[in-house]
């Protein structure tokens, strides 16, 4: 299974070190859960702070990722985490 998680800091709740905690703690999860593809976010002098992660995982992980992203989401005073699941098809 193909899993896209997206993670942001619009409403500034966050600054910098706390952004880099969040980062990170989402980073920690899925390199304990999954294969990361890919990982990017937006260009650094931008006013809003965003990332994306493309990774695989396991099906039966994803109740577990789902949890420990939103117990990281909690921790870090944000409202949503972005997660768009699918299977990927080669063309």
């Amino acid at each position: 299974m193909t899993l896209t998680i997206q993670i942001g800091n619009t409403d500034g709740k966050l600054d910098q070190s706390e952004w880099s905690d969040f980062v990170e703690s989402v980073r920690t999860v899925l390199i304990a859960h999954s294969q990361i593809h890919f990982f990017g976010g937006s260009e650094n002098w931008m006013k809003w702070q965003n990332v994306a992660w493309v990774v695989d995982i396991d099906p039966k992980k994803l109740p577990m990722i789902k949890r420990l992203i939103k117990d990281v989401r909690q921790r870090f005073r944000q409202d949503s985490v972005a997660f768009t699941e699918g299977v990927t098809l080669f063309v």
